[in-house]
């Protein structure tokens, strides 16, 4: 059996992913360790060539080398690019199709695999493994829109944060090619279905709005912001407390929805640094409950120059 992930290649200046085709099965993978295959898929990995430039490179014959691209076109490790009529012959150019292998002794579940490529730890697999399939995040980051709307008819001026939560998710996994980040007033029906990272509280994103009254922690409506939890009867009304929490989507028990909100724009900062800072505290339940994965959180200043730059757990 043969399945895809990324691997994450890490150095201090941050991780790069690179798709690995994984088997479980030994045999191919030593196929491809012919000494003669991995010499023409590292030349295929960077430039499309043809037999006839391989061979030269390689101080190999024609024949050779056409043999061992057709055995490497059939097991899926190069793929025909493009044909080029050269003195009245055509000259095939390949391709390689992945960058890097990996040979597994176990099955692993594919939705744990690509965390856990990353470095995160077990619990934070748990937490963020609903979010990717087949090695991509699968979900849409939501935010308000900058413009009047909902019934509040409030603007969300702190969506560019949502920024640090996407390169966060980015530094784990590639994303989806598609645009994964969308306003709350052009999210479809069928998008509101899936998996969510919604940023920003009630008043200012209409989808969170949605979820209030199904989460452990909620955010008041009819009066001064504040954040009240269920689960502690504690209330939370300092404009830098924000609340990190994850549900089951109430519109599709399948999909997951995770709420980064705070009772002013400065606390959803802080919710989004306590997710990405923070992720196997939060993965780890809240404090009086550790079934429900639901933390309040407010923003500090430590070095004091008046800008927040971390986080302290208040439940």
């Amino acid at each position: 059996m043969v399945s895809m992930s990324y691997l994450v290649l890490k150095d201090r200046r941050g991780g790069q992913p690179v798709p690995v085709k994984v088997f479980e099965d030994p045999a191919p993978a030593q196929a491809l360790l012919q000494p003669m295959r991995w010499k023409i898929l590292q030349e295929l990995t960077a430039v499309d060539q043809c037999a006839r430039e391989l061979a030269k490179k390689l101080n190999a014959s024609q024949q050779v080398v056409c043999y061992h691209l057709k055995e490497l076109e059939k097991m899926g490790f190069i793929r025909l690019q493009r044909r080029e009529r050269r003195r009245g012959a055509t000259a095939k150019y390949y391709r390689a199709e992945h960058k890097a292998i990996a040979v597994i002794t176990s099955k692993l579940d594919q939705q744990n695999a690509a965390a856990e490529e990353a470095g995160l730890s077990e619990v934070s697999t748990r937490l963020l493994a609903p979010y990717i399939t087949n090695g991509i995040f699968d979900g849409h980051v939501v935010v308000g829109s900058p413009d009047q709307h909902g019934i509040f008819r409030e603007r969300d001026l702190g969506g560019y944060y949502a920024s640090y939560l996407t390169l966060f998710l980015g530094s784990l996994l590639p994303l989806a090619r598609t645009n994964v980040v969308k306003l709350d007033t052009e999210l479809t029906q069928q998008q509101i279905l899936g998996n969510l990272i919604l940023v920003g509280n009630p008043r200012v994103n209409t989808i969170s709005m949605m979820m209030n009254e199904f989460l452990p922690i909620t955010y008041e409506l009819s009066g001064p912001d504040v954040i009240m939890s269920t689960i502690s009867e504690r209330t939370y009304a300092e404009p830098q407390d924000g609340a990190v929490q994850m549900i089951r989507n109430p519109m599709n028990s399948d999909s997951r929805v995770i709420i980064l909100a705070g009772n002013e724009t400065i606390g959803t900062q802080a919710a989004i640094m306590a997710f990405v800072r923070y992720t196997e505290d939060i993965a780890s339940g809240n404090v009086f409950n550790r079934e429900i994965v639901a933390r309040v959180v407010s923003g500090v200043d430590a070095n004091q120059d008046g800008i927040v730059d971390d986080v302290e757990f208040l439940e």
